[in-house]
C-alpha cells in the first residue's frame, strides 16, 4: 500500500531510502490529530498543525499580506463612495430646482430601497416557491423603478438636466457596486483574520517550544562547563551567563576581594515633643562589586571576552552570577579594564559592579463597592459638606501634630480627632484634613 501525500511525496512500507525528519514530523503530527477520517492533503493545506515550519511560515506571510489587502481594497471602495456620494449630492443639488422633481425623487428612492431589501431577502431564502413569488415581485418593482425614472427624464427635459441626471445614476451605479465590493471584503476579511489567528497561534507555539528546547540544551551545556571548570582550581571559578538562557556561552571569572551592599532606605515619623520614631524599613539597592580578572590563552582571547562583556552590557542583558554571591537575576551596572600590577598576556583584570533586579510585588487596593443603603446616603452628604468645612494638608518628611497645629491656627487634640492617631497617620504622603 502506498499512500500519497501533497506534492507528490510517497510513503511505501517497503521503502528502503530514508525519510527526511521533516516529513516524519508532518506525518507524526497528522497521528497524532487522530478522530476525523481526513485526507492528509487537506490537512496540510487547511489545518496549522500539520503544516511543516517551511509552510506554516510561508502561509503565515500569505495570510498578513491577505488581512492587509483586504483592508487596503475595503478603504479604496470606502474612498469611492465618498466620491460618488458628493456627485450625487451635487447633482440633486442642480435637478431639485426643477418643480416636482424632489416628490418624483423620493418615489424612485423609495422603490429603488425597495428592490434592495426584497434582494437582500430573496438571497437567504432557501424554499423554491419562496423565491419564485420574490422574483415576480422584484420584477414588478424593476418596472415601476423604470417607470419612476421615466418620470424624471420627462421632468428634467432639458440636456443640462438630462446631463446631470445621468451623472448621477452613474454615480449610484458605481457606488452600489463599490458597497458590495466592501460588503464582500469584509466577509472575507473575517475569514482571513480567523486563518491567520489560528495559524500565529501555531506559530507561537511552535516558537515557544523551540525556544523551551533551546533554553533546555544550553542549561545542560552551561552546567557541564561549570562542572569541567571545577576541575581546574586555579582557574576562575565564578560564572556569569545569561539569565534568558538563548545562549550557552559561560564567562569565568576570578574573583578578589568581592563586595556585597545591600542599602535600605528608612523613613522618620515626627512625634509631638518628643524624638522621632523609624518607620518601615525598605531596600533600595543591593549590589555585588570587586575586582575580577578574565584569562584566556592569549591577550587578544581575552580583550575578545571582554568585548563580548561590553556588549551585553550595553544591551541591559540579564545574568545568572555563581561564585561569592548566588544571584538569578543581576544586571552589568559598570564594566572597566585596569592595571593594578604587572600585565599578564592571558588575563585581564576588571573592576565590575553588578546590581541586583528583582520584579516587584505590588498591591493596589481594591475599589469598595458603593451601596444603596441609608447609612450610606448620609455618609455622602456628610462627605459632601466636609469639602468646605476642612481643607487637605500632605505629610511631609518631619511634620508633627504640633507643628501643624500652629500653621493651621488649631489644636493637636481637633487634628487627633479628624484624622485618628498620631502613630496612624504621620507618614509621608499621607493626607490629613485641617480645619479651615
Amino acid at each position: 500500500m502506498t499512500i500519497k501525500i501533497k506534492n507528490k511525496v510517497k510513503f511505501s512500507p517497503t521503502a528502503t531510502k530514508p525519510v527526511s525528519k521533516q516529513v516524519m514530523a508532518t506525518v507524526s503530527r497528522y497521528i497524532k490529530a487522530g478522530g476525523k477520517v481526513v485526507s492528509p492533503t487537506l490537512f496540510l493545506d487547511d489545518v496549522p498543525a500539520l503544516m511543516t515550519d517551511a509552510q506554516l511560515s510561508k502561509r503565515l506571510k500569505s495570510a498578513k499580506s491577505a488581512v492587509s489587502t483586504d483592508a487596503s481594497g475595503i478603504a479604496k471602495e470606502n474612498a469611492i463612495v465618498k466620491k460618488q456620494q458628493g456627485i450625487m449630492d451635487n447633482t440633486d443639488d442642480y435637478l431639485n430646482k426643477t418643480n416636482g422633481y424632489k416628490t418624483k425623487k423620493g418615489a424612485y428612492d423609495s422603490i429603488t430601497k425597495q428592490i434592495s431589501d426584497a434582494e437582500t431577502k430573496l438571497k437567504k431564502t432557501k424554499k423554491a416557491a419562496d423565491k419564485k413569488k420574490l422574483q415576480t415581485i422584484i420584477d414588478k418593482m424593476k418596472k415601476a423603478q423604470k417607470a419612476a425614472f421615466t418620470d424624471l427624464k420627462k421632468l428634467t427635459s432639458s440636456k443640462g438636466y438630462q446631463e446631470q441626471l445621468k451623472k448621477q445614476s452613474t454615480a449610484r451605479r458605481t457606488a452600489n457596486k463599490a458597497k458590495n465590493k466592501i460588503s464582500s471584503l469584509k466577509t472575507k476579511k473575517l475569514t482571513d483574520k480567523a486563518k491567520l489567528k489560528a495559524l500565529k497561534k501555531e506559530y507561537n507555539a511552535r516558537k515557544a517550544e523551540a525556544r523551551h528546547k533551546l533554553q533546555v540544551a544550553n542549561k545542560a551545556k552551561i552546567d557541564d562547563k561549570i562542572a569541567k571548570r571545577k576541575e581546574l582550581p586555579l582557574m576562575g571559578q565564578t560564572a556569569l551567563y545569561r539569565a534568558d538562557l538563548m545562549k550557552s556561552t559561560v564567562f569565568f571569572l576570578g574573583e578578589v576581594q568581592p563586595t556585597e551592599t545591600d542599602a535600605n532606605e528608612t523613613t522618620s515619623i515626627g512625634v509631638d515633643k518628643s524624638d522621632p520614631r523609624a518607620g518601615k524599613s525598605t531596600r533600595t539597592t543591593k549590589e555585588l562589586s570587586g575586582t575580577y580578572w578574565l584569562q584566556g590563552k592569549n591577550y587578544a582571547a581575552v580583550s575578545k571576552q571582554f568585548a563580548a562583556l561590553q556588549k551585553l552590557q550595553r544591551l541591559d542583558t540579564e545574568f545568572v552570577i555563581r561564585g561569592f554571591s548566588h544571584w538569578n537575576h543581576v544586571k552589568m551596572a559598570s564594566i572597566s579594564k585596569t592595571v593594578s600590577g604587572v600585565p599578564k598576556d592571558t588575563g585581564l583584570e576588571l573592576s565590575i559592579t553588578f546590581d541586583y533586579v528583582k520584579q516587584a510585588n505590588i498591591l493596589y487596593e481594591k475599589k469598595k463597592k458603593k451601596t444603596k443603603s441609608k447609612g450610606a446616603v448620609k455618609s455622602s452628604k456628610k462627605n459632601g459638606t466636609d469639602k468646605g468645612k476642612y481643607k487637605s494638608h500632605t505629610v511631609k518628611s518631619g511634620d508633627t501634630y504640633w507643628d501643624l497645629a500652629k500653621k493651621y491656627h488649631t489644636t493637636v487634640a481637633e487634628l487627633t480627632k479628624l484624622n485618628g492617631s498620631r502613630f496612624k497617620t504621620m507618614f509621608p504622603g499621607k493626607k490629613l484634613k485641617i480645619p479651615k
